[in-house]
């Protein structure tokens, strides 16, 4: 397949342009009603960060990350997998911005990914050639500016990640994926965000991206994640639209849940704090008794007895299922927290993606494959920039003669 054909040059530029303006739409709705797209953000990073871990096989989901900051001795998944999706979801909430920073950026995912420079890890241990120098890194980024289709600029970043590290961590490629979509939609986050003591269940989103790359590819069934070739960029864009189509409808069951949130505050006393309590759950999903009190300034008997009327009311669920240091979450986020998998239920994985090929050893065959690979990677992207720019031509024809 090549995108200069002009039939399949037409898919695509109906695939992407589809993708991006229902990214779009959903991008206005979180920009008008900011509470309302943390929220929606909190639990897509959630989903994302599980999916991104599956399509590398490693069987996590949800429910699964519970016990691992609750602490409540139920450990029949994978420890690892967990630790994993966790540090995942935090590098979701706060990606900073490559555009400005990219160097800091990029080290950031690949310790979060677990490879990369760090405490415990040594440099030394990465194959030569999978570690790409700070110069490579601002490569990946230079020709970045917003007002980019972020979709395609996203993809070209990640895809050029991938050519280099001879896909050595796609987990970091779709992590550039999320950053440089959050940065290109013209808002910069401001850094790492706060220090969570739920370990990223909590808190708020410090993000702007509307487009989760693993959760698409596996919304219906697993597909494979490939941003440098033509038909991985081309099921990215189709199954992008396909979940954006499903999420105006879950954004509108957080702006539901506001909604009746700020009405249960509503004809309440002056010294009631129910709807300080509403902002808190706004801001932070997942929150404890003690985190509700030091966030609203109550004490942990006042917070009881909130948690108590919001559950009641159907505005929270208790999700540790247990009468002490118990946590409370939103329902939607709720839901997927709590569900707990039957033991020894398959969960649906697929094999990793491959690297391009054997890992670099420095010998001058090798470079010459990581070249080739970038190369593959750049035709691609090459083609579908003539294709979109003869589409913007032809409407902007179009439109003259109008």
């Amino acid at each position: 397949m090549a995108f200069d054909d002009t039939e399949k040059a037409r898919n695509a530029v109906s695939t992407f342009m589809r993708a991006e303006v229902l990214a779009t739409r959903l991008e206005a709705m979180a920009r008008a009603e900011p509470a309302v797209g943390n929220l929606w953000r909190s639990e897509i990073a959630l989903a994302e960060a599980v999916a991104s871990a599956g399509l590398e096989g490693i069987r996590i989901s949800e429910g699964d990350l519970l016990p691992r900051v609750a602490l409540n001795g139920s450990q029949d998944a994978d420890p690892t997998g967990a630790e994993l999706a966790l540090s995942l979801i935090r590098a979701l909430k706060a990606p900073g911005d490559p555009l400005t920073r990219p160097v800091q950026t990029v080290r950031r995912f690949e310790r979060a990914a677990g490879t990369g420079t760090g405490p415990g890890v040594d440099p030394a241990d990465e194959p030569e050639g999978q570690r790409l120098d700070d110069a490579e890194i601002e490569g990946l980024f230079a020709d970045l500016r917003p007002g980019d289709m972020p979709i395609l600029s996203a993809a070209r970043a990640a895809a050029g990640y991938a050519a280099l590290s001879q896909r050595a961590n796609p987990l970091v490629e779709r992590l550039i994926f999320m950053a440089a979509d959050s940065s290109l939609r013209g808002r910069v986050a401001r850094g790492i965000g706060p220090e969570d003591v739920l370990r990223g269940l909590s808190g708020r989103v410090d993000a702007h991206w509307v487009s989760p790359p693993a959760l698409a590819l596996s919304h219906r069934s697993f597909l494979p994640w490939s941003p440098g070739s033509e038909a991985g960029l081309l099921t990215l864009g189709t199954n992008l639209a396909r979940l954006f189509e499903a999420e105006v409808g879950r954004f509108a069951l957080s702006r539901d849940w506001l909604r009746r949130g700020q009405e249960a505050a509503q004809g309440r006393g002056g010294r009631s704090r129910m709807a300080d309590a509403v902002q808190a759950f706004g801001t932070a999903p997942v929150l404890s008794s003690a985190l509700l009190a030091e966030t609203i300034g109550v004490s942990i008997r006042t917070a009881l007895t909130l948690l108590g009327e919001m559950t009641e009311l159907g505005l929270l669920h208790e999700i540790t299922g247990r009468q002490t240091a118990r946590i409370w979450a939103v329902p939607s986020l709720g839901a997927r927290l709590a569900a707990r998998p039957a033991r020894g239920a398959r969960r649906r994985t697929v094999p990793p993606t491959p690297p391009f090929g054997r890992h670099d050893t420095g010998h001058p065959g090798d470079r010459e494959m990581r070249e080739a690979a970038k190369q593959r990677m750049e035709r691609a992207f090459a083609d579908l920039d003539v294709a979109l720019d003869r589409a913007k031509a032809l409407l902007i024809d179009t439109q003259r003669r109008g």
